[in-house]
């Protein structure tokens, strides 16, 4: 895909595997040992990771536009169900949960809608990264969004 759709798919795609991958690992290393220092870590680190991914692909793909910072937002949001879903799966919930494979399956499909990403995050212990990232990208969106007003009344 190219040209500004293919971008944003590709700048949401890259967020949301940067930010929910490492969470994903995270509970598969640590499984049914997961506590609160794990939840503190995650809060520093998937911010972190976000960031990184973010470099990553602004260092690929150079000559596009910076315009498109709200679909990392986006990504993150969209596509945080389904990896928490996998991410309970290492320590009982998920597809190995009570309801097995199709329960996971119904459980990714539901969590699709954005807004079922909040309560997810806070069993999962990822929600106060998720806070941060999703207060940091506002911010910048703002910020971008007057700083270009101001230079479109200069010119």
């Amino acid at each position: 895909m190219s040209g500004p759709t293919g971008y944003a798919i590709k700048l949401m795609m890259v967020c949301a595997l940067s930010f929910w991958l490492p969470d994903v690992l995270w509970h598969a290393i640590r499984r049914s040992k997961f506590n609160g220092r794990d939840a503190m870590a995650l809060t520093v680190f998937l911010p972190l990771a976000l960031f990184i991914g973010l470099v990553f692909l602004k260092r690929r793909l150079p000559g596009e536009p910076s315009k498109f910072m709200g679909w990392p937002l986006v990504g993150v949001w969209l596509l945080g169900g389904p990896f928490i879903v996998i991410g309970a799966s290492f320590s009982g919930g998920g597809f190995v949960g009570p309801d097995g494979f199709i329960g996971g399956l119904r459980m990714m499909f539901i969590t699709l809608v954005p807004i079922f990403t909040i309560p997810m995050a806070t069993y999962d212990g990822s929600l106060g990264a998720l806070y941060i990232v999703s207060v940091v990208a506002l911010l910048i969106w703002v910020w971008t969004y007057v700083a270009n007003k101001k230079r479109r009344k200069i010119a």
